[in-house]
C-alpha cells in the first residue's frame, strides 16, 4: 500500500467508531485510556467492546454508559488491593444492561482467529470444572459441536469492525512495532475491518524494521501519533505507571456518584495526561 492516513486522534474516533461499533482496544497489557476516554468526550454509546486486559479502562467505559456489551479477559485494578467498582458494582447487582462475555486469553484469541479467517468458530480445548463451563461466563460464546472426527467445545468468532492497536514505532506506510507482550494484537488486527495505530513514535520504515514489524501495514487504516497514548498506565521502554492516579481512582470510584465525579473532573473537562518526558528507547 502507498501510505496510511495521519490522523489525531479526535478524528480517528470520530472517524471510525459510530453507536453500534463493535472496537477492539488492545494490547494486552497496554491499556488505550486515550482512545477510550475521547470516545467518552465524544458521547458514544452502545459500543461492542472486546479488550482482553480489560483493567481500569473497561471499568470507566462501564461506568461512563459507553458499552452495550463487552467481551473481555478480566476487569481488574492492577494496583490492590481496591477491585474495579463499577465492574463490581454491576456484577454484584445483577445488572445486564451491558451484555457481559468473559473469555480466558486463550478463548479470546482463538475467536479473534477464527475472526481472521473468516470461519464461524474455532474449535478449543475444553475446560471442565471451571466457570467457563460449568456457569457460563462467556454468557454464550461457546458451544459444542459434531462432527465426523469427534465432538469439540469452540468459541464463536469476533471480528470487530475497528482495531486501536497501541505501537512503540510507526511508520507513515503503517508497519508498526509493539515492544512488550503481544497476545492477541496480531490476530485483532487481522480480524478487524479497519486498524488504526496509536502510536508513540512516528519514524522512518527503516527504524520499525529494524524493531521488527508486527502490524504490517497493508493492514492498517490510520497511524495517530500520540505520545503517552496509555497514561496512567505505563509503557514498556517509555513512562512507568502512574500508581497514584490508579489508587486515586480507586478511591474516588467506590461509589456510584464518586465515579461521576471523577469522570467529570479527569476526562470530561480535565486535561490530558502531559506526554512523557522519554521519547527515544535503545533499539
Amino acid at each position: 500500500m502507498s501510505g496510511s492516513e495521519p490522523m489525531d486522534l479526535a478524528g480517528a474516533v470520530a472517524r471510525y467508531v459510530r453507536p453500534g461499533t463493535s472496537v477492539y482496544l488492545g494490547n494486552f497489557g497496554a491499556q488505550l485510556f486515550c482512545v477510550g476516554h475521547e470516545m467518552v468526550r465524544q458521547g458514544l454509546r452502545d459500543l461492542d467492546l472486546v479488550i482482553a486486559s480489560g483493567g481500569l479502562l473497561m471499568d470507566q467505559l462501564l461506568g461512563a454508559g459507553t458499552l452495550r456489551s463487552v467481551t473481555y479477559g478480566h476487569c481488574w485494578s492492577a494496583v490492590g488491593p481496591s477491585p474495579a467498582w463499577c465492574f463490581r458494582r454491576a456484577a454484584e447487582s445483577g445488572d445486564t444492561s451491558v451484555e457481559r462475555h468473559e473469555l480466558s486469553l486463550g478463548l479470546l484469541t482463538a475467536a479473534l482467529t477464527a475472526g481472521a479467517w473468516g470461519v464461524p468458530f474455532m474449535p478449543v480445548p475444553d475446560l471442565p470444572g471451571t466457570g467457563y463451563v460449568d456457569e457460563d461466563w462467556s454468557n454464550g460464546r461457546l458451544a459444542e459441536v459434531g462432527s465426523p472426527f469427534g465432538a469439540s467445545r469452540v468459541v464463536a468468532a469476533l471480528s470487530p469492525d475497528v482495531a486501536f492497536v497501541h505501537v512503540d514505532l510507526a511508520d507513515a506506510q503503517g508497519n508498526g512495532a509493539v515492544r512488550g507482550p503481544l497476545g492477541e494484537v496480531l490476530v485483532a488486527a487481522q480480524a478487524s475491518s479497519s486498524v488504526v495505530l496509536v502510536a508513540e513514535e512516528v519514524v522512518s520504515t527503516e527504524q520499525v524494521r529494524d524493531a521488527g514489524i508486527t502490524v504490517p501495514g497493508v493492514l492498517t487504516s490510520a497511524v495517530v501519533h500520540h505520545p503517552g497514548a496509555v497514561l496512567p498506565d505505563g509503557a514498556i521502554g517509555r513512562y512507568p505507571r502512574d500508581v497514584e492516579a490508579f489508587e486515586s481512582y480507586s478511591r474516588r470510584s467506590r461509589t456510584a456518584e464518586g465515579f461521576a465525579q471523577w469522570l467529570t473532573d479527569e476526562v470530561l473537562h480535565g486535561q490530558r495526561p502531559a506526554a512523557p518526558d522519554v521519547t527515544t528507547v535503545a533499539r
